[in-house]
């Protein structure tokens, strides 16, 4: 597994932070009616979209943890092949060209990338910055978890409550996303409310909705002060609850 970098480049100079987690599938499976290649486009095209957003290009960092060829690895998000910073700004967001290949770690991955996520997250409290913005952690798959012998593997089961913990007592989101192949319980799973599952090996939709989902908890979020938002997800039974009331008026 390829362990997170120590330090941090210095960012954007907004005073706020959206913390991006992409959690990639990249198993052996990405390679039927080459899904992999699909994927790579559509990463592609998503950065040219994110690129254009002006608020984001200010506000947002983002970090890629892959699992299946190679292992879980911590990808460098500017796109060089050696080591980089698990984070970047969103503004130097080169997709790597990913590979299909291997098992399907699925639960490592994940646990992966809450951990750079956290780290991320520390390291801007030691240099004063807030996190006004929930970190959101997306995870994309075509199919279920395995153990590191490519057998079926249940520990999903074990994480689905510590992600709810987490995104109670943390204030993260976690989205589980999901084409063809993936297994719709364990999505449903580990994002009870947050899950998504396209149509074939369509990424373009799943981005879609990844973007889709940024959107709206910059807009839910917008102005609100770190420890208001979080006192009131505690509050809620999930933070797609504080996000729907928010767009009600109720918040």
């Amino acid at each position: 597994m390829t362990s997170p970098a120590v330090g941090f480049p210095p960012v954007q100079s907004s005073k706020s932070r959206l913390l991006i987690t992409l959690v990639v599938d990249t198993s052996s499976s990405m390679a039927r009616d080459d899904a992999i290649g699909q994927l790579n486009e559509a990463l592609r095209s998503w950065r040219e979209s994110v690129h254009a957003d002006n608020h984001l290009r200010h506000i947002s960092e983002i970090a890629v943890v892959t699992f299946g060829a190679g292992g879980v690895r911590v990808v460098d998000p500017t796109g060089h092949e050696r080591g980089g910073e698990p984070f970047a700004p969103i503004t130097r967001f080169q997709p790597p060209t990913l590979r299909a290949g291997g098992f399907s770690p699925m639960v490592a991955g994940i646990k992966q990338g809450l951990q750079v996520m956290d780290q991320r997250r520390q390291a801007l409290a030691r240099e004063g910055i807030q996190m006004a913005y929930t970190p959101l952690v997306f995870l994309l798959t075509d199919g279920a978890p395995s153990d590191e012998r490519g057998k079926p593997c249940e520990l999903w089961r074990n994480l689905a409550p510590e992600l709810r913990r987490q995104e109670q007592e943390q204030g993260l989101m976690f989205f589980a996303f999901g084409v063809r192949g993936a297994d719709a319980k364990v999505l449903q799973a580990l994002a009870p409310d947050k899950n998504y599952q396209a149509d074939g090996t369509d990424f373009a939709s799943v981005l879609g909705a990844v973007r889709q989902s940024i959107d709206r908890v910059v807009r839910s979020t917008e102005g609100v002060r770190t420890e208001e938002m979080t006192a009131r997800l505690k509050k809620r039974k999930s933070a797609m609850d504080w996000i729907t009331d928010h767009a009600r008026g109720d918040a």
